[in-house]
């Protein structure tokens, strides 16, 4: 019996640590609606132009979001959790052109590799089964 690392373990401890990158960044944010719901929604408008969030709100979308990424986390019907975590990275990555082309902030480029790795973890997620709690 060898105990040679496979691909297929190689692949799925790779996929795995991806999802957990993805889901602290993600967890960051969210966390920031939740405890500073001021700042997140300053966010909202500055970068998606969408103003007048009060409090409840941004408080109500932290929860909705935890529950999707606690789910993407969990490797929880992925097809929606893991294209819910693609779109709303892909969204605030597009939004902060200005970061990359006016205002240019080099912390905001870190969002690319990101971007990558959200949208990897979508084409493969059959793949993904390491610490996952679905059945498949």
């Amino acid at each position: 019996m060898s105990s040679e690392i496979t691909s297929t373990d190689r692949i799925k401890w790779s996929l795995f640590l991806l999802r957990l990158g993805v889901f602290i960044v993600m967890f960051a944010w969210t966390i920031d609606k939740l405890v500073s719901p001021d700042h997140a929604a300053g966010v909202f408008e500055n970068f998606y132009l969408i103003g007048g969030l009060g409090h409840e709100i941004m408080m109500l979308i932290g929860v909705i979001e935890l529950l999707i990424i606690l789910a993407f986390l969990g490797g929880l019907w992925k097809r929606y959790t893991y294209g819910f975590v693609l779109l709303l990275h892909g969204v605030s990555t597009f939004s902060s052109w200005k970061q990359y082309t006016i205002d240019i902030n080099l912390l905001f480029f870190a969002a690319w590799p990101m971007l990558a790795a959200c949208i990897a973890l979508y084409l493969l997620r059959d793949m993904d089964r390491k610490f996952t709690l679905s059945r498949k």
